[in-house]
Formats: C-alpha cells, structure tokens, sequence
C-alpha cells in the first residue's frame, strides 16, 4: 500500500481483493436505496467544449475489518469538480465517509470529519480507529454497538431520574431500562436496544451504561450519508 500527495491510498498499489472489498462498498453506497433527500452519488464526469462541466469522483483512505462483525470498512473522500466558467477558477467540494454493512448486509455511509483522517495519518496510527472512536467519542472496542447508537459501561451515575423507562432515540431506536437518568448525557440501567425497522439485532447490557448518538460530519449534498 503506498499513499498519494494528499494522503489518499494509491488504488493501484491495493492487492485484488482489497480492491473488489472496496469497489463494492463505494458503488453499493452510491446505488444505495436507504439515502437521504440528496439521492445517490453519481460518479463519472461531463464537460462541454469550452471546458465546462463537472466531474464526481472518489479516494480511498483507509480499509480494513470492523472490531466486532469483522466485515470489511473503508474510508473514501467524494470529491466534486465543478467549472461554470472557461476562464474561472473551479469549484472543488470534498465530503468523507466511513463505508461498511450493517447486520441485515445493507451498506451504511457515514460522514466524517478529514482533520480526524488526516491526523491519523500524521501520526501513522489506525486511520479506522481514529475515525470510529471520533464517531463514539470512545474507545470503540469498548461499546456496545447498535447502529448510530452506543452503550458505553460506566460504574457511577448521578442525575435525574427519569419517570418513564422506555424511550424513542433518533425516531428508529427503542430503548427499554430498569431505570433511566439524565444529567447531560442520557443513562440507563440493564438496557435494551431495539431497532425499529430490524437493521440491527436487538442488544442489552447489565449494568449502568451510557448511551450515546454517533456524531457525523457536515457533509455536501452531492454526497449524502446513507440513512439508519
């Protein structure tokens, strides 16, 4: 593997299999059915006789297997090139995504930021690692995973408790606790996770844990992150 001037992998230095992994996640992200209002990515380039046009494509900076379905993710740059006019500077917009399949082998797009990316790299570390644990705000291997959700073990809480023990996140998770307690994160105690359209298998913990929504990065709506 050899990276490029900006820190992207070189694709043409990827074993074969490496290769295909990727290419089936990005093309399956772009044809995806689950996108939001912006649609699909349409990689390729148009442009007239005069030099104006406009080109979508894509680079990968990083890959790998995730910690606990051992499925394959990637890390991609889509970048957009647009010039309206002969004798103007273009536009250049770039948005980053982390790529990989849920349990129902549907593919998710997740927007990151590039300085989490690009630090990695600067410091020669995990470049997925980084980007999940920026995600969770954790250390991945740690969490109990459900889609956009965490529940991150914790000994100690203190807070409000909360009257009502089952609770609607992001309108597509069910969460069900012993007990519920808010003091500026949302806690809860023998959890159950359940999600409502059945992406990802329900899960519990035993114990106080934490729950936590993944952050994602602003993203342009050329390329829009896959939905939950």
């Amino acid at each position: 593997m050899k990276r490029g001037y900006y820190g992207q992998i070189e694709f043409a230095t990827l074993t074969e299999s490496a290769k295909k992994q990727i290419k089936n996640l990005v093309y399956g992200a772009a044809n995806a059915a689950k996108v939001d209002e912006h649609g699909s990515w349409d990689f390729g380039c148009e442009f007239d006789g005069r030099s104006r046009g406009s080109a979508l494509n894509w680079d990968v900076y990083a890959y790998g297997k995730d910690y606990f379905t051992k499925k394959s993710l990637c890390v991609i740059q889509v970048r957009q090139y647009l010039k309206r006019r002969t004798n103007y500077y273009p536009e250049i917009k770039k948005s980053y995504f982390l790529l990989g399949r849920n349990e129902d082998k549907s593919i998710f797009a997740h927007s990151v930021e590039s300085r989490v990316i690009h630090s990695a790299i600067k410091k020669n570390v995990d470049v997925i690692k980084a980007v999940q644990k920026w995600i969770f705000g954790c250390d991945y291997t740690q969490i109990i995973r459900h889609g956009d959700l965490a529940l991150i073990p914790i000994k100690k809480v203190s807070g409000e408790i909360l009257q009502k023990q089952t609770i609607l996140i992001e309108q597509s998770h069910t969460l069900n606790a012993d007990e519920l307690k808010l003091n500026g994160s949302l806690y809860a105690k023998n959890p159950k996770l359940e999600h409502l359209q059945k992406v990802h298998p329900t899960v519990e913990g035993r114990g106080w844990y934490k729950v936590v929504v993944a952050k994602r990065s602003k993203f342009w709506d050329f390329a829009a992150p896959t939905l939950d």
